[in-house]
């Protein structure tokens, strides 16, 4: 407007300057031709921008900022109103229409490069999205009522799908001008300050995992509304510092509980396993590690559907509450051992320690460290407890076989058949179950020994002439009865061979007097039972009679020495032995 004004200006100074013109047509017609080529082509849609413009062409700057403030009050007022109210869906396009051209203005460097609102006026917007979320945010469920984990769930699932639909609601209007970003934040911060507070109301190990997965899943998968461009755009937080501090936060709520609620589940434990000593049944003798194992994996398969890191956490966890309820569990079962008395629930007793240990030592190798695993002392501990047990189990079975093989060897052959009965009456009853097989075997091994090392003692305890005047040949009896013992204790459960293979070449001993044959058996001996044979080989060779004191320790000595060479006795190694020593 302001070319036409001067063009016109221009025109009024010639005609003072042509005075020797008489006419005003020529002039009229000169300012008509000037005003058609302004006018003509985009001279009009320029001139109309500059009167539509909040540049305001042709005003000073203090009226061009009071129109651009108005200009961005009158902006604010339609976004409060889209924001905080309910516009239908041709009110919305006005409305975004509006606040496109606008942004694209105030928005926008005049270099061309994209720049920020002014901070009053970006201040008083953000205001405006902090009621529009507090107006549209739902409700939070009350604390502590009854259904609060399912509350919580319901919640969450109307909060998502709220943020969603109103968040893609406002893209028409928000999205070209930038403001969607601030809205989208804002959502976005509320929700994990709702999160923060389920957190803090948590009371259980459960409450906390299932808000850790609803965040995983909503902001590590695309799973939601089946578009992960939505779900990228709109479930995102500008601040990584407000997800990893929430997420510390809630590993650290989640640890505690689970530590708390573990260790109240082992005391249980440790109470219910004091409380029923004698025990019969198959599941009380194995409830105690099966309760402990269950407890602990499910803190593991737990931890690790969310997330590796944390499992690896809860893993330092569960060996420190296992060592814990370990130490206790031993300490508390060696009291209970030296107070109790042999009674018909003893042997149950005994098999539950070992079965529980065996389990116990065996899973803890799925939590300890794996540099580290030999070297732990809940696997020591649970390790030398078996062998006390074991022990135990030797002692009681090494007495109650002395009982009856003395009166076997002083008075009757029936005495024995008593101890075998007993034996079976003691370990049948045992569970041969696919668990607890190896436990049951490895007390009836033990029992095994012990009548094995208690028959050649009470043997040894009566005179060899006593023995021969009543059986004759005390070599066949000793096979007879290693075939007895070999029958009774397969039967009770899968034995090998050993201590029936044990005694029969403790027979031949007796069975022979040639001093190079004495010589070959007792290093056989030796190498297939070194601990037995040092404990009864030198007894039994005095025992027999007719060798002599330097006989016997060319005996002991040539198999002694055999043993430690690792010399492996054959048919042809006799030959030649014996030919060596007929030599010497």
């Amino acid at each position: 407007m302001s070319k036409v004004l001067k063009t016109l200006n221009d025109a009024l100074k010639r005609r003072s300057w042509s005075r020797d013109r008489d006419s005003s047509k020529p002039l009229v017609s000169n300012m008509i031709s000037q005003l058609n080529e302004l006018m003509d082509g985009d001279s009009i849609t320029q001139t109309c921008h500059c009167l539509n413009s909040t540049d305001h062409c042709g005003t000073d700057p203090e009226t061009q900022a009071q129109d651009s403030e108005d200009e961005g009050q009158r902006v604010l007022s339609i976004l409060s109103n889209v924001l905080l109210g309910d516009l239908r869906s041709q009110e919305l396009k006005q409305a975004a229409e509006q606040v496109k051209q606008w942004a694209k203005v105030n928005g926008i460097t005049p270099e061309g490069k994209e720049g920020s609102y002014s901070q009053n006026w970006l201040r008083e917007y953000l205001n405006i999205v902090e009621m529009s979320v507090d107006k549209h945010f739902p409700a939070l469920p009350p604390e502590g009522s009854r259904d609060s984990q399912l509350q919580t769930g319901e919640y969450l699932k109307l909060a998502l799908s709220l943020v969603w639909s109103e968040v893609i609601g406002l893209v028409p209007v928000l999205e070209n001008s930038r403001l969607l970003s601030y809205l989208i934040d804002s959502y976005n911060r509320r929700l994990f300050a709702v999160l923060d507070l389920f957190v803090d109301r948590s009371s259980s190990v459960k409450e906390v995992s299932i808000l850790l997965v609803w965040v995983k899943q909503t902001y590590f998968s695309h799973g939601f509304t089946g578009s992960p461009n939505i779900q990228d755009h709109v479930l995102r937080v500008s601040d990584p510092m407000l997800l990893t501090d929430w997420f510390e936060k809630s590993k650290q709520r989640f640890l505690t509980l689970l530590q708390k609620h573990i260790s109240t589940v082992l005391q249980n434990i440790l109470l219910y396993s004091e409380a029923h000593l004698d025990c019969r049944n198959e599941e009380d003798l194995i409830k105690v590690y099966l309760d402990v194992i269950q407890c602990l994996d499910a803190a593991l398969q737990g931890s690790k559907i969310i997330s590796e890191t944390l499992m690896t956490a809860v893993k330092s966890l569960c060996y420190n509450e296992l060592h814990t309820f370990v130490e206790r569990y031993v300490s508390d079962e060696k009291k209970q051992l030296e107070a109790q008395k042999s009674n018909e629930t003893y042997s149950f007793h005994l098999f539950r320690i070992l079965d529980t240990c065996k389990h116990l030592r065996s899973y803890c190798f799925n939590i300890v460290d794996s540099n580290n695993d030999t070297n732990s002392p809940i696997v020591m501990m649970l390790g030398n407890m078996e062998t006390h047990v074991s022990s135990i189990v030797r002692q009681w079975f090494a007495g109650l076989a002395e009982d009856h093989l003395k009166k076997y060897f002083k008075e009757k052959d029936v005495h024995i058949y008593k101890l075998m009965d007993m034996i079976k009456n003691v370990l049948a009853p045992l569970p041969l179950r696919e668990q607890g097989e190896r436990t049951k075997q490895h007390i009836v091994n033990a029992a095994y020994q012990s009548v094995t090392s208690a028959y050649l003692q009470c043997l040894m305890q009566r005179k060899c002439k006593q023995l021969e005047r009543r059986w004759g040949d005390v070599n066949k009896r000793m096979m007879r009865d290693a075939e007895l013992f070999h029958s009774t204790f397969t039967q009770l459960s899968i034995s090998d061979d050993e201590q029936k293979n044990f005694l029969l070449k403790m027979s031949e001993i007796l069975k022979y007097n040639d001093i190079n044959y004495l010589k070959v058996s007792s290093a056989e001996l030796y190498r297939d039972f070194p601990e037995e044979s040092e404990e009864h080989l030198p007894a039994l060779l005095k025992w027999k009679r007719g060798l002599s004191k330097r006989q016997m320790k060319e005996i002991m000595d040539m198999s002694q020495e055999a043993c430690q060479n690792g010399e492996h006795i054959t048919p042809c190694h006799l030959k030649y032995w014996s030919c060596c020593l007929c030599c010497t």
